[in-house]
């Protein structure tokens, strides 16, 4: 059985891997210049630079053991960043017994460990989907890619939402899926500053424009200059999602200004807008979709709840389904 998958972050990862692994054909089709989706690091002069996701845990005894498998290839590391929280009492430690873990010596090294030999076509964007009832036909920019007797999206809602528009009348199931969004935006602003800044490694932030404060240079394998990764909230992305990057930097001076509670001078900065980033809280969770009728599955943090390993654990799911 030959089956395209369309999405080459972790969720599309795990599921091709897990198929490959039973003897299927596998071909993945990502619109970037990389896999990794979210789970990516900016390569920059100075060293690696994360935007997307900023770590990952591990709470489920199969994901347990995919991350004890990375750590002993050195695909991942531990992460045991000083942590701290600023809500409205101000900013203060905030350490805990969680086990944290990033990709090394980039986010997107254990997406790329499990896609591994199989075929993997980048900068590719599929937007035109045809299925006569046996098999799906995938074109990009009106050149066909192939057809295939299984189909798998593990790209976020919206994006699965536009290719399989066409479909929906023939399916109540995936109308339901879509009624509602599940992904939230999210701004990233990458900050370089002179000297450190505050004596911790991250920061939850809570009833603010802000969400997230990262240095880098906290995480190995990162650029060591003094970096601050700055993720705002998802109503203050949502209400700024058309704003000029220099509208978007200017307010994340501000907010690091405010948390800091010092003079903030820029080096340079890097901003990233991440349309479908955060989890939308009342979205309701499902694992994984498989409508045998179209030969269709759907996988990723949106269906799963949000968080690398849902992702992961969605596309494990919706391989083992796809085979039953």
């Amino acid at each position: 059985m030959t089956i395209a998958i369309i999405g080459a972050g972790i969720a599309g990862a795990a599921c091709a891997a897990r198929l490959t692994r039973q003897g299927h054909q596998i071909v993945v089709f990502d619109k970037g210049r990389s896999a990794g989706g979210r789970m990516s690091s900016k390569r920059t002069e100075q060293g690696y630079l994360d935007l997307g996701a900023q770590y990952f845990t591990a709470r489920s005894e199969a994901f347990q053991a995919q991350c004890h498998q990375w750590l002993q290839a050195g695909t991942i590391s531990r992460w045991n960043g000083s942590l701290a929280v600023f809500d409205d009492s101000g900013l203060h430690p905030s350490p805990d017994d969680t086990e944290r873990y990033i990709g090394q010596p980039a986010m997107q090294a254990p997406v790329v460990q499990l896609l591994g030999n199989i075929s993997l076509h980048c900068n590719c964007p599929v937007d035109q989907l045809q299925f006569d009832g046996n098999h799906w036909q995938l074109f990009s920019k009106g050149i066909a890619l192939g057809s295939f007797s299984q189909l798998v999206l593990a790209i976020p809602q919206q994006q699965a939402r536009q290719l399989l528009q066409p479909f929906l009348p023939q399916s109540p199931k995936l109308a339901t899926l879509f009624a509602a969004t599940a992904l939230l935006p999210c701004w990233a602003v990458n900050i370089q500053l002179e000297q450190p800044l505050l004596p911790y490694d991250a920061i939850f932030v809570k009833n603010h424009p802000l969400s997230w404060l990262a240095r880098q240079a906290a995480k190995p394998g990162r650029c060591r200059a003094e970096h601050w990764l700055l993720h705002f909230s998802p109503a203050f992305s949502a209400q700024h999602l058309e704003a000029s990057i220099d509208v978007i930097v200017e307010q994340a001076v501000i907010a690091l200004q405010h948390i800091s509670g010092q003079p903030i001078k820029a080096v340079t900065t890097l901003c990233h807008r991440w349309r479908y980033a955060q989890q939308a809280p009342q979205y309701p969770v499902s694992g994984a979709v498989y409508l045998p009728a179209l030969a269709l599955g759907l996988a990723g943090d949106w269906l799963n709840g949000g968080r690398v390993e849902n992702a992961w654990l969605s596309g494990v799911q919706l391989a083992q389904e796809l085979v039953l």
